[in-house]
């Protein structure tokens, strides 16, 4: 009894670091913030989600070398979902992006004047399809070659969505 008290006690007074996230650049913040602080706060939630789509592809890349290949699916998904969503805030200037980004909402998203979007579309709705089954069949379709392909292709999607959310916004 006397262990559980002290460390819920522990726990209870751990300090919490109130230090901004952007130490080095929090003038600017201020100063943008001042002027019109939903932008501050859109940009904030950009930069979020581009950092779980990061961590998520790195946790799959982690998985796929301990041959987790249902886990590194999902994650490639979630890496792909959380990068669409980033996106979707840049060009719909709304903090709070839908749960779920159905197929008819990912391709405008991803389609642009430039570059068509139809081939990164699909590759997104196919992972969203693979990654919501639950029964694998590990010898058919979870190869390790197909996978390592499958890790590979999700990395260059996401560098070039990367990259669009660049051009209007400065990422860490």
């Amino acid at each position: 009894m006397a262990t559980n008290r002290s460390f819920i006690k522990a726990h209870c007074n751990h300090q919490v670091d109130f230090t901004p996230r952007f130490q080095g650049c929090y003038d600017s913040i201020q100063f943008v913030s001042r002027h019109n602080p939903e932008d501050h706060r859109l940009r904030n939630t950009i930069q979020d989600y581009h950092q779980h789509s990061k961590y998520h592809i790195k946790l799959a890349n982690i998985m796929h070398s301990h041959n987790q290949f249902q886990a590194c699916v999902i994650l490639c998904d979630w890496a792909l979902a959380s990068m669409v969503k980033a996106i979707y805030i840049q060009k719909y200037h709304v903090v709070h992006p839908p749960k779920e980004i159905t197929m008819n909402e990912i391709l405008p998203i991803v389609h642009t004047d430039t570059e068509p979007g139809l081939d990164i579309a699909l590759f997104i709705g196919t992972i969203q399809h693979i990654s919501t089954i639950e029964k694998f069949y590990q010898e058919e379709t979870l190869k390790p070659n197909n996978i390592e392909k499958l890790l590979q292709r999700t990395a260059e999607i996401l560098e070039e969505l990367e990259n669009r959310l660049k051009n209007d916004i400065e990422l860490k």
